[in-house]
């Protein structure tokens, strides 16, 4: 679930809505290949079925102890061509390996993309040893099952950042209306300004004043949505949500740098109306 996309022109906002498009499609472009690649695989007999379910999880299930705690190095495939080890090669490489962005985004073989979607020992098991016992159909099964409800998570907090990013963009739009509107009664310039009378001046430095708490709330509000990313989800110590789905644009953080330049302009329209009503007096 690697994010590649193009910023859409200079608006934040707009950036981040195809950003979003495009995450969600992958993400369930992969839901739906996990789905298929558990279906081939529970249709695959394994090849033992003397393992008891307690060995699942077992250093000898895994192709015996020679692992040592170790992450593997994954190398040529030891199953014989007519293993059901190579059907569920097979199966991964039709399903999970042939998404559309698969190439663009990992470009992984499959040794590697099992070892780091199931687990090295896992991917042991699947890559160099000789036959399908049961114990790692049953793990293999339960490694994809994860898969899948981690997909669904990322999918739930797309459409969660979607929907918080379509009422920034809504709640911005009137108060971008109401600034436009004062700096037309403003008029060009300074002196322009003054000329509208100290009155009419104070009552816009009153609009500006609740535009500024208006920023504010939608700042706030934007942060908690942040904060609740970041308990739902684990993308990595160093790695947030917009962090994740907005690294190929201008900004980390559009929607933030979106109310930011809104408040500038408040902040700017603010200082500008206090000189006006400093030269009226």
């Amino acid at each position: 679930m690697a994010a590649t996309h193009a910023d859409e022109g200079s608006d934040p906002i707009r950036a981040a809505r195809a950003a979003l498009r495009v995450e969600r499609r992958r993400v369930v472009d992969e839901r739906e290949a996990f789905r298929a690649f558990r279906g081939r695989v529970s249709s695959i007999p394994s090849e033992d079925g003397s393992v008891g379910p307690s060995d699942a999880a077992s250093p000898d299930a895994f192709g015996g102890g020679a692992l040592g705690g170790a992450t593997p190095d994954p190398g040529t495939v030891r199953a014989s061509p007519g293993s059901r080890l190579v059907a569920v090669r097979d199966a991964y490489r039709a399903t999970v390996m042939s998404v559309p962005h698969y190439a663009e985004e990992y470009d992984d073989t499959y040794e590697r993309s099992v070892a780091e979607e199931f687990g090295p020992e896992l991917a042991y098991a699947l890559t160099r040893t000789d036959c399908f016992r049961g114990a790692y159909k049953r793990s293999l099964l339960s490694a994809v099952e994860t898969a899948i409800e981690e997909r669904e998570a990322f999918i739930d907090a797309l459409e969660s950042e979607t929907e918080s990013v379509e009422r920034v963009g809504s709640r911005l739009e009137p108060i971008r209306t109401e600034i436009g509107a004062i700096d037309d009664e403003l008029g060009g310039d300074d002196a322009e300004a003054a000329s509208v009378g100290f009155g009419a001046l104070d009552a816009c430095r009153t609009r500006i004043g609740a535009l500024r708490e208006d920023c504010d709330r939608i700042a706030a509000r934007r942060q908690r949505v942040l904060a609740d990313h970041e308990r739902r989800l684990a993308l990595g110590d160093e790695l947030d949500l917009p962090g994740y789905c907005y690294q190929d644009l201008d900004v980390t953080y559009p929607v933030l740098a979106a109310v930011g330049a809104v408040g500038d302009k408040i902040d700017g329209l603010r200082e500008r109306i206090e000189r006006a009503m400093a030269r009226a007096r």
